[in-house]
């Protein structure tokens, strides 16, 4: 299971689909964020390199650099870290519906995956990004919800769903 769509499927069990996040979605979902995080990021990098400059020309106390520093590194988490960031996570991210099972696999460091009984399947709500690009959220009885980012032709997945409570319109 290394960087495949390969599931260990129990006996008798079928297969009905598989798939993964669409990249650009995953990896720019939070873009707004991540613009004003990036601008944040240029401006305190401009306010350290005059901090620094200070210091070096007149100087100024050493004083001067913390919380500049601070801005530099929150500000690069918030914008170009956490672009950076899910475009890796994405590598590693999975998706598969069995006749009998949500199989997730969306771990960092850990090929573990988990999976959600269909006969303990709620209800869905839908969060759409386009025509045929959203993401799912699903619940399930006495687990948390699992979502499913950015899923191209979601109704591929949803048509599979066994039809308890439907599903729920465009989540806010």
């Amino acid at each position: 299971m290394e960087n495949s769509l390969e599931w260990r499927l129990e006996d008798g069990e079928t297969l009905l689909w598989q798939g993964r996040p669409a990249p650009r979605c995953y990896t720019f979902r939070h873009w707004l964020q991540a613009l004003i995080g990036s601008v944040l990021f240029l401006a305190s990098s401009f306010w350290l390199m005059v901090g620094m400059q200070l210091i070096k020309t007149q100087n100024l106390s050493l004083w001067l650099l913390p919380l500049p520093i601070l801005l530099v590194l929150g500000s690069f988490c918030v914008g170009p870290g956490r672009i950076l960031l899910a475009r890796w996570r994405w590598g590693g991210i999975f998706y598969a519906l069995t006749d009998r099972r949500l199989l997730v696999r969306q771990r960092l460091f850990s090929r573990a995956v988990s999976d959600y009984r269909l006969e303990h399947y709620r209800r869905c709500k839908t969060r759409k990004y386009g025509e045929n690009l959203a993401s799912l959220k699903m619940f399930f009885r006495n687990r948390p919800p699992v979502l499913l980012e950015c899923l191209e032709y979601p109704a591929l997945v949803l048509r599979h769903l066994p039809r308890r409570e439907g599903v729920e319109g465009q989540e806010n």
